[in-house]
This record gives C-alpha cells, structure tokens and sequence, in this order.
C-alpha cells in the first residue's frame, strides 16, 4: 500500500532509515571565508563551481538540503562551492571546512548527514578528495544546487490552514527556541484528516515542527514552549528538513469532532545570530465528510521508568505483551523519540512463531531530526513489542525520565488504526506497560 511519503525521507533514519537525505542542519561551525567574505560563497556560478563533479554531486544529494546557498534550516554555512570548503571555520583550531567535513562524514555520534554515515562510495569520494586538500577543479558539471527538497504539491484542495494568529520575532541572542501556537476547529459533523503538508515560512530559521492536539484551547499568539510539552499532547504529524507530506491510506483518518484543539509546536534554530528573522510556519490539511472505516491515533512504546547513571553507557530493552483486550492494529509510520543523551533506538515488533518486523528504528540518534516514516506492521493479541534505547551520560549527575530536554526518554510512536477507545488508554499506556532489562551484549 504507498504511503506518498517521496523523497529522501528524513535524515533522522529516517534514516532517519528516517532515510531521508539530510545533513545535520545546524551541527556545523560558522566559517569565514578564506578571500574574507563572511559566508565564503563564490561569485562563480557555473556548474561543479570549481568542485569536482562527483564531489559536487555528493554533496548535492547528501547535504545540501541545509547547506545550501542561502544556508537553510538553520546550518551555518553553505557546502556549494570549492571557497566554501576552503573557508576558515570559526573554531579555536583554526581548521577549514573542508577539514572538519572530513571528521563529520566519520563520527559516528555525530554524523554527517544527520540520517547517518555515507555510503561507501561517496565516503570513498570525499575521503580522497579531502585528502588530497580539496584542491579547486576546472571540471565543467552539471549544476546540483540542493537545498529545494520541499513537499510535492498534495493531491486534495486543503481546507483548512493552520498558521499563527501573528509572526514569531526570532531573538538574534537565540540559537535555539521551542515555540507553540494553537488554533480551535469547530465541526456539527465527524470529519477526517486524510492529508498534512508543511508550509515553512522561513529556511533560514526553522528547525523542525510538530502537529498536535490538545484537550484544552492554546493561545492562538506564537510563544516560548518547554519542548517536553509535547508529550503531554496527542501527536499527529512531524516535520524536519526533507520531510515530505503524510497522505493517510484509505482506511483511515485522524477524527474531527466538535472542537479539536490543534497545537503547533516548532524548533527555531539561529545558529548564524541573523537579525530581524520572523517566521509563520505551519501546515495545510485535507479533511473529509467522507468518513474512512477506521479512525487512526497514535500511541508510543517504550519506557518510563529508568534512570541512566553518570558517567556511563546504558542501553534497556524493554517488552509489551499486547494485550487481549486490543484489536488487531495495523501500524503505518513511526516516530522514535529521545533526548540528547540517546544514541540509538530499535522498536521491533515479534508475532507469535513469524520474522520481526521493523516498528521505527534509528541506529544512530540524531535529537535534532526527528519525523514519521512509513511502516508495515500488523498488531495482534499476544504479540511482543520490543524496544531497546541506548544512551551515553558522560555528565557527573544521573539522568532519569523526563519531559525536559536535560531529562531522557525512550518513546517508539506508531500512528495505527483502528484507535483504541479502552477506558483509560492514552497513547503512552503501551511504554507504561512495558517491563525493561539490561539489553543483552
């Protein structure tokens, strides 16, 4: 069944598997050129720009989705020409671009690019072109500007628009802010989400953005969120650079009924201390009269119960028995979810005497990217979900469970249909109902 999730989808693992071909918007240093213009960008515009072709393409197809020219989403300096990789970083070693891209591309608790390590090939490529000093080409190319990577148009006529009642002022002393705005839909008759595309505003600043509801109004006015808010929220969309539309299949459909509270929560990332940035991000949304046979919700496994110690590595798996009382559940994307102390998440779901399946998998973390990707798995009674988090603390303070970004988490989110209307069921009872031991070495 297609999921119309195109293009590189995510750089989380997405790979993020979130394989969505981003660069880690935002990771880099800022960098001065090395003929002394501050964004060391070449007045040549020909194709290649004095890179050589196959170095260009790689860099096109792997990072340029924020190091673009202008730099998008909030990375610190363009990677388009041979100047911009010879510019001199910001950094007390003094080093080129081109050098600490050369680190980047092998670190693996940091890649370059965000959804993790290059191939083979084109680890081979910039290995040898880095070696050799990235020295400037006169290869006449084919032009790969990147840095577009925006949603393909949807198919259905969006009905509703949610964007904030006033622009958000970005503080140039910020580098990084979690901001919230909220908007109330009224309906006398059930409706369905069937489709959600981003609408991002402004590149320059906007990290990512996620699409909730609420139980209660949010101010309509954008402001300063704590981001372990979402939590608290039913989850239904996430956004990051390369990220493209969910489109629902069929059979299924976030509900609308009387008032939905809809809250948008957004990651502003000013790295480059830009002035006078605005922004009025949000998202356009299909929905329908037509009802789908299922309504569709999202819940998490997991864990909510731990605490990682200092000065260490500790990696959990944690297991849920789906109980007897669920229906049988068909689970079409997935989101994993930690802090900044995660270093890799694996959900996998066990049926009875079948292959494990993939349930939202993300080898090496990257807390700056985090978005749904498209899944397959069906859900029964007795079937096990497993979930195994991973963290390194290399603080003197231990680390517990948490909502705040100095706490950790460890959440798989699945958006499954048909929703589950037990009483008591919220979408983190799964990770509540979880029983967690040290992973096996």
């Amino acid at each position: 069944m297609a999921r119309h999730w195109t293009g590189p989808i995510l750089k989380l693992l997405l790979p993020l598997v979130f394989t969505y071909g981003t660069s880690g918007c935002g990771d880099g240093q800022n960098a001065a050129s090395p003929n002394g213009n501050d964004g060391g960008v070449s007045n040549d515009v020909s194709g290649g720009r004095h890179l050589p072709c196959a170095v260009d393409e790689v860099l096109a197809r792997n990072c340029r989705s924020c190091h673009s020219n202008p730099p998008a989403y909030g990375a610190p300096m363009p990677l388009v020409t041979w100047d911009d990789l010879q510019a001199r970083a910001k950094t007390d070693s003094g080093q080129r671009v081109y050098e600490l891209v050369g680190k980047r591309i092998h670190d693996d608790a940091a890649p370059m690019p965000a959804k993790g390590l290059l191939g083979a090939v084109d680890m081979k490529t910039l290995d040898g072109y880095i070696a050799a000093g990235a020295p400037r080409s006169s290869e006449l190319c084919d032009a790969h500007p990147g840095g577009d990577g925006d949603p393909a148009p949807l198919d259905c006529k969006p009905d509703m628009q949610i964007m904030p009642r006033a622009p958000w002022a970005m503080p140039k002393e910020l580098h990084d802010q979690y901001v919230c705005y909220g908007i109330d839909v009224k309906n006398t008759d059930k409706r369905h989400v069937v489709a959600i595309a981003p609408k991002v505003q402004n590149r320059k600043i906007v990290h990512h953005a996620l699409l909730m509801q609420s139980d209660q109004s949010e101010d309509p006015t954008p402001h300063a969120c704590n981001p372990g808010g979402a939590l608290r929220w039913r989850m239904l969309y996430a956004w990051a650079p390369g990220g493209q539309n969910m489109i629902m299949p069929p059979e299924a459909g976030f509900p609308q009924e009387g008032t939905t509270h809809y809250v948008v929560q957004i990651h502003y990332n000013n790295v480059g201390a830009l002035e006078h940035q605005t922004d009025t991000s949000g998202f356009d949304v299909c929905t329908t009269d037509k009802l789908r046979p299922n309504d569709a919700d999202v819940m998490a496994f997991g864990a909510v119960n731990f605490t990682i110690p200092q000065q260490s590595n500790y990696d959990i798996t944690c297991s849920m028995t789906v109980p007897l009382l669920y229906p049988k559940m068909h689970a079409i994307f997935a989101m994993p979810h930690m802090h900044k102390l995660g270093t890799a998440l694996v959900n996998t779901l066990h049926p009875a005497g079948k292959t494990p399946v993939d349930m939202g998998t993300q080898l090496t973390w990257d807390f700056n990217n985090q978005l749904w990707y498209p899944i397959d798995a069906t859900l029964k009674p007795g079937d096990v979900v497993k979930t195994r988090c991973a963290w390194t603390n290399p603080t003197q303070q231990p680390v517990a469970f948490g909502e705040n970004t100095d706490n950790e988490m460890c959440y798989a989110f699945a958006v499954y249909y048909p929703r589950i209307t037990l009483p008591l069921f919220n979408w983190a009872t799964p990770a509540g109902a979880s029983s967690c031991v040290p992973t096996p070495r």
